[in-house]
């Protein structure tokens, strides 16, 4: 036993110090294989340019290629750090990587903003599942007019793509000594937080993700008037069913200011459902190669509005459905809410779209709503303009005669109901009014 003891010691001790050795390969190999990153629709490509691997530490440089819309690439040097000794958090290597730009003209504006001592840093645990875990910052910015506290970032990682990010800052205060900031304007952001979460699908799309945008406190001040927001929050998510896909944003604020009026508690939630996934896709990657040439100085509206009615036929081929349910918000006046939702049955579109097609697009069309309003409210937004609450009483009159609107208690609301070519409004047929529309 005493023996079998010692064997079993004896290799594991080997294959501990045999572990950084192996780790230095597989890293080589893994950076050579990286070209391109899942996700990014190739605005993203990596090039190794050197390797030196070492028993416990090896060092690595490579190029980082961004690609953004309309502009010309930017190029970024990356220098990598690879600690090859397993952790006790079961990560066989923490990637240490350093980046600058290669152009110098965009170091200089960056040292300009940043300092020049300032390092953007990322480090990255590896692990045998295929997965990642990676943290980083942004650097600080003191400037004329400019205070951003910095941000922290982290990345996780999983072999079969998914993947969770979020960023997070204290603050951001720009005033009127920065420059391009009309004199006396200010704005003040505290409490920045970005989180996202998503799946990488075979063919490089994030068809599946939500995500979330939070903002404490914003305050925007121009001239004498001052404007703020608290407890703001942007949602969204999307998600794909088979040839399918769909997505939705979601606003709510916990209190706000806006030209001396304040509100609460308001809401808005725009969904957009069954979107053609193969149409989808054809319009992303045409939209991309359009934004080549656009960086390359060519005029692509044309292009772009000829690809727009090309795939728009197949995109809406499952009857496509958009809605804002609901928008909502509390003020000194009352409560106000509206919900609208159109969609088309599934088919409608086949073939090239042509003027009778339209018309019977308009006539399949479906949409539904409903309103619900302060009459304070109405008369508070004419007394801003000039005009006496019986100017409001006057435009309401006909319309709550012909049984269009309701007003009780203080509150006008309606509904809406369009089908088959049909308007009803508060339950009352409407259709004069789409007859005045079209000129009838």
């Amino acid at each position: 036993m005493k023996r079998l003891i010692v064997a079993a010691v004896a290799v594991l001790a080997g294959l501990l110090a045999a572990a950084p050795f192996v780790t230095g390969h597989v890293m080589e190999n893994t950076l050579a294989e990286v070209e391109r990153f899942p996700g990014t629709r190739d605005a993203l490509e990596l090039a190794v340019t050197d390797y030196q691997r070492g028993y416990l530490e090896s060092h690595a440089e490579s190029e980082l290629w961004l690609r953004l819309p309309e502009q010309e690439p930017v190029r970024v040097k990356l220098n990598h750090r690879i600690d090859q000794l397993p952790g006790p958090d079961g990560r066989y290597a923490t990637v240490h990587t350093t980046w600058e730009p290669k152009d110098p003209e965009l170091r200089a504006e960056l040292a300009e903003v940043f300092g020049e001592d300032a390092e953007f840093t990322l480090a990255t645990a590896l692990y045998p599942t295929g997965s990642s875990h990676s943290t980083g910052r942004i650097p600080a910015v003191e400037l004329d007019g400019v205070d951003f506290s910095g941000a922290d970032l982290r990345l996780d990682t999983k072999a079969d793509g998914r993947f969770d990010y979020g960023v997070e800052g204290d603050r951001l205060a720009v005033d009127d000594e920065a420059e391009g900031v009309d004199s006396g304007s200010a704005m003040v952001a505290e409490g920045l937080r970005l989180v996202a979460s998503g799946q990488v699908a075979e063919d490089g799309f994030v068809w599946d993700s939500e995500g979330r945008f939070e903002l404490d406190r914003l305050e925007i001040a121009e001239s004498s008037e001052l404007g703020f927001v608290e407890d703001f929050v942007l949602r969204f998510d999307s998600a794909r069913d088979e040839d399918q896909w769909g997505f939705a944003v979601d606003y709510a604020v916990g209190e706000a200011m806006v030209e001396d009026e304040t509100f609460r508690d308001a809401q808005m939630r725009v969904a957009v459902e069954r979107l053609d996934v193969a149409a989808m896709r054809a319009l992303v990657e045409r939209m991309e190669t359009l934004q080549e040439l656009a960086a390359q100085g060519a005029a692509i509206d044309e292009a772009f509005t000829e690809a727009m009615m090309a795939e728009l036929p197949a995109l809406m081929s499952h009857g496509p459905r958009i809605a804002i349910e609901p928008l909502r918000a509390t003020t000194a006046e009352g409560d106000t809410a509206i919900a609208l939702a159109a969609e088309l049955p599934a088919g409608m579109m086949d073939g090239e779209p042509n003027p009778m097609m339209w018309m019977a697009l308009l006539s399949a069309l479906v949409v539904e709503g409903s309103l619900e309003m302060p009459l304070a409210l109405l008369e508070k937004s004419a007394a801003a303009r000039g005009q006496g609450a019986a100017v409001v009483e006057e435009q309401l009159a006909p319309l709550v005669a012909q049984g269009w609107l309701s007003v009780e208690d203080g509150v006008v609301s309606t509904t809406v109901d369009f089908r088959q070519g049909n308007l009803d409004l508060n339950g009352t047929s409407a259709n004069q009014l789409l007859n005045m529309a079209f000129g009838g």
